[in-house]
């Protein structure tokens, strides 16, 4: 999906992977795609969350218009970066573990 701030206010278009454009206000919590409209589900549509998901990561324009500041941005990217060095050191103990259990099982001769 690609989101772009269509005019302030908060505002932004979001063109869908069929090719659809839908109108979603941040604002009002609106969205016109089809789900929207006939469901208005309770969390939004996936549109009125992937704007927000956007603004959040700094991709797009804040509903006034500006672009983040920097500190946030920089803030955001070295949080994600904790997290994912979390994750690779989850992963790591988690092949350690597993690489310990076919050492086993290979000296038992289990295969």
């Amino acid at each position: 999906m690609d989101v772009s701030l269509l005019r302030k206010g908060g505002v932004y278009d979001v063109e869908s992977a069929s090719g659809n454009t839908y109108e979603v206000d941040v604002a009002s919590k609106t969205c016109t795609c089809p789900d929207f409209t006939k469901r208005q589900p309770s969390g939004g549509c996936k549109h009125l969350r992937r704007v927000d998901i956007e603004i959040r990561s700094g991709s797009v324009p804040r509903p006034d218009g500006r672009l983040p500041a920097t500190v946030d941005v920089r803030e955001q990217l070295s949080e994600r970066i904790l997290e994912l060095e979390q994750e690779i050191d989850e992963r790591e103990a988690r092949r350690r573990e597993l690489e310990a259990t076919v050492a086993v099982l290979e000296e038992l001769s289990i295969r």
